[in-house]
């Protein structure tokens, strides 16, 4: 039985390896070299604007540039909503996000030099004026034309050395960084204003010219959106923008183009949270980088827009399942199981919807709900496609299993699904670029502890008691690494949870007892695995780091525990967002003591459901240690509770249905 087993997790791995190799083949990353400005930089923006506002016609002169430059879009993000052209403004001059509601309606405009209200405005948070300090330290300085571009180049005093109020017969000689606002205040800017503005634009001059903002005046959520960015100069070459802030081709965030002004002085401050622009050089034409980027603002916008409507009517029809379920568990039919099977594969199958064009057909959200449909059938063919299928936890743990695989290959291939996923990273309304997101970790543990569990059970059941144990080791080992290494999932919250989690079921998987040394050398053992990931990353080179390398330098220049109560602080506040938010870890206070109580009426219930199914109830215990600590460790814990609940419920309902159905006809082939 060993040797068949080491045979079986050989193959796994290959499999597993071949189809990672298979990815990266056919979606090589291209080569990238750093962005290379000349002596002087201007910034023109046109606040607002996207790239399916620009065409051949209706920005007739920018397109025509379009083929000696870099080309990509920037996510303006400048809060938690759509981002005003004043926040836009500071959030530039900070090099990270900062929101000012009063100023978004009318930005204040210089008087004397200097932007009354200034100082009020400026915290060790947000920093607003670091771009212009750093330039006068530099011995260089910062003009601005235009008043909300002056919010831009004013130092940490409020002062703007070179300010011009109108476009029109600005110079741009002045100073090594110009800040334009081409707009002048309008809801749009033409062409006629951006050739205003270019008209003055020495010939040495690295141009950058982008949409900055989700447009002037007050914004909510439903404005965010991808603005347009481009880069003209004459050591610019042709190609796509990219940034290792975000890690996603032609898609840079706000922050990258302050550290792209500051990289030109030297070293870039570790308070902005931006990394300087790189260009992957390629002869694909301006038309297709074009399309490719409206496609991308179709796809984050579409999955924005979607996301609540399509899960809601998700949970309608497992509601409506379930109800099936209970109300034909004397005779469950035929068609019951697998379409519980195909119902728990929707939430994988969200992620796969990201390989198909949908963002270019009409009527998009109605491709996305199809596609996603089409490969939730694809998962649940795998499930029933082999020798598994004959066993009550077969399709469950292919369900499971597949769920962690599609995670796993995307996140160790950059997350490109997750990052425009319905279950994703959510990144124009202020969640992560790359990585395991905290719903994406939600789904991968979750998955990976009940595939583990069942699978370890039906080890148990033929007396392989070590051969389960191993199985429910290399599973929390594969876990905890593509989840928490740097270049991956860049977790720090999830591998902790993990590690416990996996602690607990290999001790229940021996039969060992959970004593209070055990638990507090698991809990050390966890806080390690954090620490090394976390340390090896802040090994690399600044620019090179992760959150979890920059969380370790903040822990160095003794900003740490700010850090992780500004963590505990948005978990807090998520969990009291809403008046139905704190039923989410009430529900899960609940769950804990029916296990802890099997002796209890409703614990009773449960325990005899558990039964029937070898190692269930242990798997459960792993899950509700999983979601426990993983709720206590992200700054999001209570979207993990609620996605990694939302997984297990239905993987739950599938398993009892093929229990029930098995029960009643012990003939059944499916």
């Amino acid at each position: 039985m060993t040797r068949r087993y080491s045979l079986v997790v050989l193959a796994a791995v290959l499999a597993f390896a071949a189809l990672l190799g298979f990815v990266n083949l056919v979606d090589k990353p291209p080569r990238r070299t750093q962005l290379a400005t000349d002596h002087s930089i201007v910034v023109i923006a046109a606040p607002g604007l996207r790239w399916a506002d620009v065409t051949s016609t209706g920005y007739a002169d920018l397109w025509a540039t379009l083929d000696y430059g870099a080309i990509g879009s920037v996510i303006p993000r400048g809060g938690v909503t759509g981002t005003c052209s004043s926040d836009a403004w500071l959030s530039l001059s900070a090099g990270r996000g900062v929101t000012v509601p009063s100023w978004c309606a009318k930005p204040p405009a210089p008087t004397g030099g200097s932007i009354a209200g200034w100082s009020s405005r400026r915290t060790d948070k947000a920093p607003i004026g670091l771009l212009a300090d750093r330039y006068r330290a530099a011995g260089k300085c910062v003009a601005a034309v235009g008043p909300g571009a002056a919010l831009g180049a004013a130092d940490s005093a409020g002062k703007v050395g070179h300010y011009t109020a109108k476009v029109a017969g600005a110079s741009y000689s002045q100073c090594a960084l110009t800040l334009v606002d081409a707009s002048e205040g309008s809801a749009h800017t033409t062409m006629a204003q951006l050739n205003t503005a270019f008209s003055a634009i020495p010939s040495s001059a690295t141009v950058i010219i982008t949409g900055l903002s989700d447009g002037p005046g007050v914004k909510d959520a439903g404005d965010a959106r991808l603005r347009s960015l481009f880069v003209l100069g004459n050591s610019v070459k042709h190609g796509t923008l990219w940034s290792a802030s975000v890690r996603q081709p032609g898609i840079v965030q706000l922050p990258d183009l302050t550290a792209t002004l500051l990289s030109a002085l030297g070293p870039v401050p570790d308070q902005v949270q931006g990394s300087p622009l790189q260009v992957a050089a390629n002869q694909t034409p301006s038309a297709t980088l074009v399309k490719q980027a409206r496609s991308a603002d179709t796809q984050l916008r579409g999955v924005c827009d979607l996301t609540v409507p399509f899960f809601a009517g998700w949970g309608l029809l497992g509601l409506l399942l379930g109800v099936g379920l209970w109300r034909w568990r004397a005779a469950v039919p035929t068609w019951l199981p697998p379409t519980l099977t195909w119902w728990t594969a929707v939430p994988a199958a969200t992620f796969l919807a990201g390989l198909s064009p949908w963002p270019s057909w009409p009527a998009p959200s109605l491709w996305l709900v199809i596609f996603t449909a089409l490969y939730a059938g694809v998962i649940t063919g795998i499930a029933y496609a082999g020798r598994w299928r004959r066993t009550v936890t077969g399709p469950v743990i292919a369900v499971a299993a597949a769920t962690w695989v599609v995670l796993a290959v995307d996140v160790m291939h950059g997350s490109r699904l997750q990052f425009s996923g319905l279950l994703g990273l959510q990144p124009i309304n202020g969640g992560r670029f790359y990585g395991m997101g905290n719903v994406g970790f939600a789904l991968f543990a979750t998955s990976a502890v009940v595939a583990a569990g069942l699978g370890a059970g039906a080890l148990l059941e033929r007396g392989e008691a070590r051969l389960a144990a191993c199985t429910l080791a290399l599973a929390g080992v594969a876990t905890v690494v593509i989840d928490g290494w740097p270049g991956w999932g860049a977790d720090f919250g999830g591998p902790p949870a993990v590690v416990l989690a996996t602690v607990v079921l290999v001790a229940l998987a021996l039969g060992v007892r959970m004593r209070s040394r055990l638990v507090l050398l698991a809990a050390l053992g966890a806080f390690l695995v954090a620490a090394l990931l976390a340390f090896a990353d802040w090994l690399r080179p600044a620019e090179s780091r992760t959150h979890l390398g920059k969380f370790v330098q903040q822990v160095l220049d003794g900003d740490g525990l700010g850090v992780v109560g500004d963590k505990l602080g948005a978990n807090l506040k998520l969990v009291f967002g809403t008046p139905f938010s704190p039923l989410v870890p009430i529900a899960l206070i609940a769950l804990i003591w029916i296990v802890a109580k099997p002796t209890s009426k409703p614990g009773a219930a449960l325990d005899v459901a558990l039964r029937s199914v070898p190692f269930a109830r242990e798997t459960l215990i792993g899950l509700l240690v999983l979601w426990t600590v993983g709720f206590a460790m992200n700054d999001s814990g209570l979207a993990l509770l609620l996605n990694g609940i939302g997984l297990a419920l239905p993987l739950a309902m599938t398993l009892a249905a093929h229990r029930l159905r098995r029960d009643q006809d012990h003939t059944i082939h499916i």
